[in-house]
């Protein structure tokens, strides 16, 4: 291993004392001579080489602007090693980053890796040579006065991780070119920089052999168009970019076809690292590069190239979903969906999204639900006693159930009685009731008492701001205003709610609350007849019966809350600048499977949601005329995506009968 390094380093020193350029007027391809691969290819099944080629899903974090202390405390908090980084900024010769991160354990952990920042050429050696490493990630910057100074990832370069490998440092691309053809060796790592007002680049690249022999290509001075023509072309995967200052780009690709095949994405411009992370959750998948850069008005954006990060239950969910939220190029510009399946007690079965912050309706009242009974169960408030609530509106008691709530109109003459509390909560689950839910917030605390109780049960994305019926609509101002106004939560919580009632860790059975949570939501002893349809299908799979599949459908039971809205996004003024629809579900699901002959079950939470869905309508729903297709084909496709959710379990289940 080592001498390629020291061959490398000593060509380094050839290329210094002569000050060559790189020849950066032209664009300039290379490929790689060896790249159609002499040994069959495949996706990598650890990241000991690199990150890049590596879909097994994993934890994963991206942050901007830290300094070495926060990025130390980040890798702590998540048991995480660095991937890759760049230099944000430096200030006083101390640098600021962007930084990727990925889980230190299973198919990504390494068995040593270290990082380092403003080293020389020359300190890069020793600390390789201290540790018996080898480089993943070079990244050049200026601390001032012209002075290149170098940070870097390094991983243990011994035992199953050994590689041979090089690396090189303020070279011309002639010299990589060079380099890689005697060697056969590709590149894994890129990046050009100014020193001397001239070009020249750092490089990694590793022996293009064996398990990790790849075809692939690199090129040079590219625009987004030219980058699209030849990923196009050579039907590649993007596995690293590097943006120069005139807005053109560097990029390495591998050949993306046969078992080295992986969904994949790559996007410029976001304008935030919060964005970047939002669209890769999103679609399921994994940043393997980042860049971080001013664009020309002196804004911070981002370019990223992503991997899937899906098993395959929610891979399948993300393609179900796509069929409606996401645009024609694959892109989720049509609002939030999410989908989370969860055995209670055990592993997730779909993940997707599940974490995104997001307006929910009516499902929210699970927590309403949760707050109220973890109240009765610690004798704090009871059942059988008085309730009020109020009517906003006069009309059906759909219109009444249905109204937003307004304080104003919380008088004496509005005042209703007719409930005591235990009937309240049922009507708020039951019928979806926004007068009950105001008033169970009304007699427990407020907005303040249900924030209290999602951070005591560890609803970490849940928080709070409005009475459900009123949209993002703020009453005081009557302006549309979703920062101050809109109820955040995400799939991953409401799930968290109903399995921990079930298994009694965030809701005890003293004074019965938690037998009446579950009989306060909506109940069914049997599957519905979009399940059922999925059922049948999965059963005919297997060979099983009709009678069989009738009899597993008539054996599920659910217990459940769903959502919807139609609201709107604010423009300039506070108007409806853009309506939007919600619709969402939750709560838990039991499927049969046979042991031995008998009837056991396997207890699921789930949720499922699509938030901020952009419509030119809205559907009259008391009508049966169709008036708006946009809202209805939405609905109809949220609907049937909801149902897929449980398909992969269900047919694991028939399989036991």
């Amino acid at each position: 291993m080592h001498p390629v390094n020291l061959l490398t380093r000593s060509l380094l020193a050839t290329v210094a004392a002569a000050a060559l350029a790189s020849g950066a007027s032209a664009q300039l391809a290379v490929q790689a001579p060896s790249a159609i691969a002499v040994t069959p290819m495949a996706l990598d099944t650890t990241s000991l080489t690199t990150d890049h080629s590596i879909d097994s899903p994993t934890g994963w974090w991206a942050y901007t602007g830290v300094n070495a202390t926060q990025i130390g405390t980040y890798l702590s908090d998540h048991g995480a090693r660095i991937a890759s980084l760049e230099v944000n900024a430096v200030s006083g010769g101390v640098p600021t980053f962007s930084v990727r991160m990925v889980s230190n354990s299973g198919a990504y952990a390494v068995s040593g890796w270290w990082w380092y920042y403003g080293l020389t050429f020359a300190e890069i050696q020793t600390k390789l040579n201290a540790h018996t490493a080898r480089l993943i990630d070079l990244q050049p910057y200026d601390i001032g006065g012209g002075q290149i100074r170098f940070a870097a990832v390094m991983v243990s370069n011994t035992g199953s991780a050994a590689r041979n490998w090089g690396y090189m440092a303020g070279a011309s691309s002639a010299q990589i070119s060079s380099y890689l053809t005697s060697s056969g060796q590709r590149l894994v790592d890129l990046d050009s920089y100014m020193e001397g007002g001239v070009k020249k680049y750092t490089m990694i690249s590793v022996a293009n052999t064996g398990a990790d022999a790849k075809a692939w290509q690199w090129w040079l001075n590219q625009t987004p168009a030219d980058i699209a023509a030849k990923v196009s072309s050579f039907s590649g995967r993007i596995v690293k970019l590097d943006r120069q200052a005139d807005g053109t780009y560097n990029f390495i690709q591998v050949k993306n076809t046969g078992a080295d095949n992986a969904a994949w994405w790559y996007q410029y411009g976001f304008s935030s690292m919060a964005a970047l992370v939002d669209y890769a959750n999103q679609v399921s998948a994994r940043p393997i590069d980042i860049v971080s850069y001013l664009n020309g008005n002196g804004v911070r954006r981002y370019d990223a190239a992503f991997i899937d990060n899906a098993n395959a239950s929610t891979a399948r969910m993300r393609g179900e979903f796509g069929k409606t939220f996401l645009d024609a190029n694959g892109n989720p510009t049509r609002g939030i969906f999410s989908a989370y399946l969860k055995e209670v007690g055990g592993s997730v079965k779909v993940d997707l999204n599940s974490r995104r912050r997001a307006e929910v309706a009516s499902s929210l009242k699970s927590l309403h639900l949760l707050h109220a009974m973890r109240r009765v169960a610690a004798g704090t408030d009871e059942l059988a006693t008085p309730f009020n609530y109020y009517d906003y509106r006069t009309g059906t008691l759909t219109e009444r159930k249905n109204a937003c709530p307004q304080p104003s109109l919380e008088t004496a003459a509005n005042l209703r009685t007719d409930y005591d509390f235990e009937k309240g909560l049922d009507e708020m689950m039951r019928i979806s009731d926004n007068r009950t839910t105001r008033g169970v917030t009304l007699r427990t605390g407020g907005f303040a008492g249900l924030n209290a109780t999602a951070t005591a049960t560890g609803l970490t994305g849940t928080t709070v701001r409005h009475d459900i019926g009123c949209g993002y609509k703020n009453l005081q101002t009557d302006k549309f205003d979703p920062a101050n106004r809109r109820n955040d939560t995400t799939a991953a919580d409401l799930a968290r709610i109903y399995e921990g009632v079930w298994n009694s860790t965030l809701l005890s059975n003293t004074n019965s609350a938690r037998s009446e949570f579950l009989e306060s939501v909506n109940h069914a002893d049997e599957a519905g007849e979009a399940l059922q349809a999925i059922i049948d299908q999965e059963a005919a799979k297997l060979g099983k019966s009709a009678t069989v599949a009738a009899q597993f459908g008539a054996a599920v039971e659910t217990w459940s809350k769903g959502g919807s809205y139609g609201t709107c996004l604010p423009d300039a003024n506070g108007g409806c600048g853009q309506g939007v629809i919600i619709r969402s579900g939750t709560g838990l699901i039991r499927l049969p499977i046979k042991v031995s002959g008998t009837t056991q079950y396997r207890t699921y939470s789930f949720a499922r949601l699509v938030s901020d869905v952009p419509v030119t309508c809205f559907e009259d729903t008391s009508t049966a005329a169709i008036e708006c297709p946009i809202d209805t084909n939405y609905t109809k496709a949220y609907g049937a995506a909801s149902n897929e959710l449980y398909r992969d379990e269900v047919r694991a289940a028939l399989a036991t009968w």
